[in-house]
């Protein structure tokens, strides 16, 4: 099913990072691109029709996979993108205060971090684990964000989404979740976990092609858009002096958008939620397999929850930085990733294609180290 592994040459644990499409993904980009640009693209209004309808299937599917209406979601890059388009959807002064955690990814601490540079705003950080009350604790008159995570990327955590989203709500202050490590890793019911904005990516557990994400906006939430363009407005050719903004989440969409990498992400997120509950489920047994297996090895200190609640399994061994066990690793055959200072983790992504025969030659690849 996916042509990245035919060789066998590799062991592939790292779809936490990049997941390799089947192909069944990349079969659906193709015959996108081959409608769009064979003969509809001199046909006039025929690539235009068969555009749409990709997009429409791409956030009917992401809609679908979080539990979601597709008015509700936008589409976008990629988690990062969808991070800042929510982080920069508010305006901002020196007086103000975002909260968030020690262990947040570049993707969304950078974007906070800019805020501080930029208007001199406060970001406070968390320690995990992170809970309801943390926040709580944490807010202030002066705080106008909480931005964090669902799974953590360093050690595969769950955090309390709702239980947090309620915390900051009661207190006034709107929710931005960064959806990378969750959405096709764990279940995620977006309007039950009552963020405001929740964004997601397809190149990760979904296995779906890089460039394409999304970004869920609550009904009613009142964020403004500065990604703006014809396909924000309510009419596409509202603009002579005066426009209107979609009320919907697609007024964060702004232009033009590749059809075939729609038509990839939505067969993804259609396989993924045609798993259902079962598709999480086994990810979560094969990552505790995993997990279990350090105990039986000498100085390998596991760092992740458990039993683990997502598919990533982190782990050190003593006398070695990760990036030395990241690179023997490799060498041997297993592709992983490591987790940068100060958290110094090797973290295996494990997905549904990994069999326990690989598992288990992975622990006994570490016990060699």
């Amino acid at each position: 099913m996916f042509p990245a592994l035919k060789s066998g040459e590799f062991v592939y644990l790292n779809s936490g990072g990049s997941g390799p499409p089947p192909f069944s993904v990349i079969e659906a980009s193709r015959r996108a691109e081959d409608l769009c640009y064979g003969p509809a693209y001199a046909e006039g209004s025929g690539l235009y029709a068969r555009q749409r309808e990709s997009l429409d299937e791409a956030r009917e599917a992401a809609a679908r996979l979080l539990g979601a209406n597709p008015q509700d979601i936008a589409l976008t890059q990629s988690t990062t993108h969808g991070i800042n388009l929510a982080v920069h959807s508010m305006d901002w002064s020196e007086s103000d205060e975002v909260v968030s955690t020690a262990t947040e990814h570049p993707g969304c601490l950078v974007p906070l971090y800019h805020l501080g540079s930029r208007y001199g705003v406060k970001v406070k950080l968390l320690s995990p684990p992170v809970t309801a009350e943390k926040v709580a604790r944490a807010i202030t008159p002066r705080t106008r964000l909480v931005a964090l995570s669902h799974v953590d990327w360093t050690t595969g955590a769950v955090w309390p989404l709702e239980e947090i989203c309620a915390a900051a709500r009661d207190r006034g202050v709107p929710t931005v979740v960064d959806g990378a490590q969750s959405v096709g890793n764990i279940s995620v019911d977006a309007p039950a976990t009552g963020a405001d904005m929740y964004a997601f990516t397809g190149h990760k557990w979904l296995l779906g092609p890089e460039g394409m994400g999304g970004l869920y906006v609550r009904p009613g939430c009142k964020a403004y858009s500065t990604n703006l363009g014809y396909a924000s407005l309510a009419g596409p050719f509202d603009y002579e002096g005066h426009y209107e903004l979609r009320e919907d989440a697609r007024r964060f969409e702004s232009s033009t958008t590749s059809p075939a990498l729609a038509a990839g992400f939505a067969r993804a997120a259609r396989e993924a939620a045609d798993r259902g509950e079962a598709g999480p489920e086994e990810i979560r047994r094969r990552a505790g397999l995993l997990a279990s297996m350090p105990d039986e090895i000498p100085r390998v200190h596991l760092r992740t929850p458990t039993p683990p609640p997502s598919g990533l399994v982190s782990f050190e061994v003593e006398g070695l930085t990760a990036e030395e066990v990241n690179a023997r690793l490799l060498e041997r055959g297993f592709v992983l990733r490591f987790i940068p200072d100060p958290y110094p983790y090797v973290r295996a992504s494990v997905h549904l294609f990994n069999t326990e025969e690989e598992l288990e030659r992975l622990a006994k690849a570490v016990s060699r180290l």
